[in-house]
């Protein structure tokens, strides 16, 4: 029933019996599909009585605890973005008592595949296309308007947020999981004071942003091209942030080998795209923060690539910090308010990756 072995970690789906009760099937395989960096689990369901592929999502800990429960956040955001006209995979199945859900296959395609293979191909110019249509689901994002209705009535991505709290812990966790750890960079106490001040001060300044709907973790693996248009996945986490938050996450996403002209030009498309969408209030409202937003998302996922390759074993994760840093510094993310976090350790952990 299982082509591919489970890798050692890995959640076990629900016995065949299980799925074969809860689609309606007489026979089924179940292949396990490589994940990302979460808790969670994949696989692929294939039944010769269903036309297309189905994919399992196994769930753990408090994820499997509110699909018991009947709240569970995925479903609920899907349900949001599906509304607002953006292409979600669509729920087939709910096992409540196996932890797990069953969803629409998407296929293997994700938006860096198929831009590594057009740059591969020489045709880089072709992926402006496809990133046309990112654009297009990122307006559709921040259509999305914050209810009126009281707090608790409201949907779960309104109940959380990238406040202070959530900013300053990311950049903590950054300098916990590869200042030291990885890039072996051993701060004298004077400048970790300095820089739990700056932490403080650009955590504050983000925080006090005008907030919008976040996916969170919107780049290149979590949209999937399927029949030619792109779907979005992994939104489970959406919440209060910045207006460029997603935009900075996509234009500046490590897994891809942008120059910096493209990533310039990948972002001025997305903001006059922006202006024509929405108008030049937000434009400008982007314009304003970008660059700030960016310094603390990359902070933050070069603290996540130290994790998932030390603490996680989930691969070779900090091959994308030398990327990452790059595009900090084709940015010019430099700020005389925060000058350590912004340059001087930007700089710091550059030489300490080397070459």
């Amino acid at each position: 029933m299982l082509p591919n072995p489970i890798p050692t970690g890995a959640l076990p789906p629900p016995t065949p019996d299980e799925l074969k009760a809860a689609l309606g099937v007489q026979e089924l395989t179940i292949e396990w599909l490589a994940g990302d960096g979460s808790d969670r689990s994949y696989y692929r369901i294939k039944a010769p009585s269903i036309a297309q592929p189905l994919v399992l999502m196994q769930l753990s800990g408090t994820d499997a605890r509110a699909l018991h429960e009947g709240r569970y956040d995925w479903l609920e955001v899907a349900n949001i973005l599906a509304i607002h006209g953006i292409k979600v995979p669509r729920l087939v199945k709910s096992m409540a008592d196996q932890a797990a859900i069953i969803i629409e296959d998407y296929g293997n395609v994700m938006l860096e595949t198929r831009v590594l293979d057009l740059i591969d191909s020489g045709q880089r110019d072709d992926v402006f296309g496809l990133y046309a249509q990112a654009n297009d689901i990122l307006s559709h994002l921040l259509e999305i308007k914050i209810p009126a209705n009281s707090r608790e009535d409201r949907p779960v991505w309104t109940k959380r947020a990238f406040d202070a709290e959530r900013f300053e812990w990311e950049l903590n966790f950054f300098l916990k999981k590869f200042v030291e750890p990885v890039a072996k960079i051993k701060l004298t106490p004077a400048q970790d004071t300095a820089i739990q001040v700056e932490i403080k001060d650009l955590s504050a300044c983000l925080a006090s942003l005008p907030q919008h709907f976040v996916h969170r973790d919107f780049h290149s693996r979590n949209l999937m091209l399927f029949q030619d248009h792109l779907a979005v996945i992994d939104f489970q986490d959406a919440r209060l942030g910045p207006a460029s938050y997603d935009a900075v996450s996509l234009c500046f996403d490590s897994y891809v080998p942008f120059t910096a002209v493209e990533r310039g030009k990948l972002m001025e498309r997305f903001l006059r795209h922006l202006a024509a969408k929405l108008g030049g209030a937000m434009r400008l409202e982007v314009e304003c923060q970008w660059k700030s937003v960016l310094l603390q998302r990359q902070l933050k996922a070069i603290g996540s690539f130290g994790y998932l390759t030390i603490d996680k074993n989930k691969g070779n994760y900090l091959r994308y910090v030398k990327p990452a840093i790059a595009a900090m510094k084709s940015a010019d993310v430099r700020d005389s308010r925060w000058p350590i976090l912004s340059n001087e350790l930007v700089d710091m952990i550059d030489s300490a990756m080397g070459s």
